[in-house]
C-alpha cells in the first residue's frame, strides 16, 4: 500500500491526470483511421519502449510513463515476452523453457498487467507485442530469415494456440491494447502459428485491435493476405541508401504509405518503426526524427513511433526521454490536431507542388496533402528551398499562408490575402519547415 501511494504522488507531482481517448479504439466508417468511444479519431503518436515490461521497476515504469505523457506521446509501443529466455527485474522469465510454452510464469504475465494499467490510468495505449518474432534470431519466430527453426515452429500450432487463448484471457479487461503479431520480420514459415495465435487471442479479446510487424521496406498488407484478425496496417521503413537490415534499395517513408493508401480493403495505417534519434548517426538527427513523422501523415496515415536507445532502457535511459526530436513531436501533434489530419488526401503525383519538391527517394522530399473539405494544405520541407504551390484545391477566394516552426510550434503569417491561386514561398533558413494554406 505505502509503495501505491508513494506512486500515486509521483503521477500527481508530473501530470494532472486525464483520459483524453475514451478507449477501446475503433475503426472509423470510413475504414481510414483510428476513433475512440466518442468518435475522437485517434492521432497515433508513440513511443518505442519495447523493454518496458523487462527494463524497468515500479517506480521507473510510472515516472517512463508520466515523461511520456507530458510529452504528448499517446502510445507505448512494447514486447510482452521479450527476447527468447529473457528475464524480467525480477529474475523472472515468461517461460520456464522457450521450447514450451505452456511453461508459463503467471507471476511474468501478472507484473505485465500492473504496467498496462498504469499506461490505462494515463490514458496511454499500450501497442504489445505477445511474443516478439525478431529480425536475427533474437526472438521466438524469424526461421525464415535467420535459417534456424524458430520456437514458434519447435512449440506447434497448439501450444501457439493455446498461448494465445492464455494472452487473451489474461488482458482481455483492459480496454489500451493494441496487439502487434510478430515482431521486425515477414512471417515467413512462422505464417500459420502467428495466424494461429491471433486468432486465438481475438476469439478471448475481440474489441482488442490487432496489427503485424513485417521486416523493414515492408507493410502489413505486403506480407499477409487480408486476415480476419489485422484491423490496422503497420508500414516499417528506411529510406534508399541506409546501410541498415534488409536492403539499401528500401522505399522512403511517404512511398510506402502512398502505396498503403491505394490499396483495398482500406485500413489505418500508422509508421510502426524507422530511424531511431541519436542512433546511425545523421540518419538519426531531430530532422531525420520528424521526416518520418510529417511523412507518415502526409501520406495518409495515421501516425508514427518515434525512437530512441530507450527501446532497451539502458542504464541512463533518462537522458534520452529529453532529445530534442521527442520533444518538438509535441508542436506535430498539435499541428494536425488543428488541421484535422483524419480528412487528409495524400498528393503522390504532387499536383500541389508544382515546382522546387527535391528528388523522389533522396530522403529530401518535399512532401504535401490537401484535405477533403478543402480547407487547408499542409507542406512539409524537409530542408530550404522555393516552392512553387498550387493552392487551388482551397475552395476560398481568400488563402492565408503561414510558415510552422516544428521545433517550437509557433507560427509566422506570410499572406492572408493570396488571391493567386499559385504562390512561391521560400523556407525561412537551411531547416525543416512547413508551410500551411489555409482558407481564410
Amino acid at each position: 500500500m505505502r509503495l501505491m501511494a508513494i506512486l500515486f504522488l509521483l503521477i500527481c507531482s508530473f501530470v494532472t491526470v486525464a483520459q483524453t481517448y475514451k478507449f477501446p479504439l475503433t475503426v472509423s466508417k470510413d475504414h481510414h483511421y483510428l476513433v475512440d468511444q466518442n468518435g475522437k479519431p485517434f492521432f497515433y503518436n508513440g513511443d518505442t519502449g519495447w523493454k518496458i515490461f523487462l527494463k524497468l521497476d515500479k517506480k521507473s515504469v510510472i515516472e517512463y510513463l508520466v515523461d511520456r505523457k507530458k510529452r504528448k506521446f499517446n502510445v507505448i509501443q512494447s514486447m510482452l515476452t521479450g527476447f527468447k529466455d529473457e528475464m524480467n527485474l525480477a529474475g523472472i522469465k515468461p517461460f520456464n523453457n522457450p521450447n514450451d510454452f505452456s511453461t508459463l510464469n503467471e507471476s511474468y504475465f501478472d507484473h505485465a498487467a500492473w504496467v498496462i494499467g498504469q499506461a490505462d490510468s494515463l490514458g496511454l495505449l499500450m501497442a504489445i507485442a505477445p511474443l516478439w518474432a525478431g529480425c536475427c534470431g533474437e526472438g521466438y519466430g524469424g526461421k525464415g530469415a535467420v535459417g534456424h527453426t524458430s520456437f514458434m515452429s519447435t512449440n506447434g500450432l497448439e501450444k501457439c494456440s493455446a498461448f494465445g487463448e492464455f494472452v487473451g484471457q489474461k488482458y482481455k479487461k483492459f480496454k489500451n491494447i493494441l496487439w502487434i503479431m510478430g515482431g521486425d520480420i515477414d512471417p515467413f514459415e512462422d505464417k500459420e502459428m502467428i495466424d494461429t495465435m491471433a486468432k486465438s487471442i481475438k476469439s478471448k479479446a475481440p474489441s482488442q485491435l490487432m496489427t503485424f510487424h513485417p521486416s523493414s521496406s515492408h507493410s502489413s498488407t505486403d506480407v499477409w493476405e487480408n486476415p480476419s484478425w489485422l484491423d490496422v496496417t503497420m508500414t516499417y521503413t528506411y529510406f534508399r541508401g541506409f546501410n541498415k537490415a534488409w536492403t539499401q534499395d528500401m522505399p522512403d517513408v511517404y512511398e510506402l504509405n502512398w502505396k498503403e493508401y491505394s490499396k483495398r480493403p482500406v485500413r489505418p495505417y500508422f509508421i510502426g518503426e524507422s530511424t531511431y534519434e541519436e542512433l546511425e548517426g545523421e540518419w538519426g538527427s531531430q530532422t531525420q526524427v520528424r521526416k518520418q513523422a510529417y511523412w507518415s501523415v502526409l501520406g495518409g496515415g495515421i501516425g508514427n513511433a518515434y525512437g530512441t536507445q530507450l527501446w532497451d532502457f539502458p542504464a541512463d535511459w533518462r537522458r534520452y526521454l529529453d532529445l530534442p526530436g521527442a520533444n518538438s513531436l509535441q508542436f506535430y501533434v498539435a499541428l494536425f490536431n488543428k488541421y484535422p489530419w483524419h480528412r487528409i488526401i495524400p498528393d503522390p503525383e504532387s499536383h500541389i507542388i508544382i515546382e522546387g519538391k527535391g528528388e523522389m527517394a533522396q530522403n529530401s522530399m518535399a512532401v504535401a496533402a490537401s484535405d477533403q473539405k478543402h480547407e487547408f494544405i499542409v507542406v512539409y520541407i524537409p530542408s530550404r528551398r522555393r516552392l512553387k504551390v498550387d493552392a487551388s484545391l482551397i475552395e476560398s477566394n481568400r488563402v492565408k499562408a503561414s510558415w510552422f516552426d516544428p521545433r517550437t510550434g509557433k507560427y509566422s503569417t506570410i499572406s492572408t490575402n493570396a488571391e493567386s491561386r499559385v504562390g512561391t514561398f521560400e523556407s525561412p533558413d537551411e531547416r525543416d519547415w512547413v508551410l500551411v494554406l489555409e482558407s481564410n
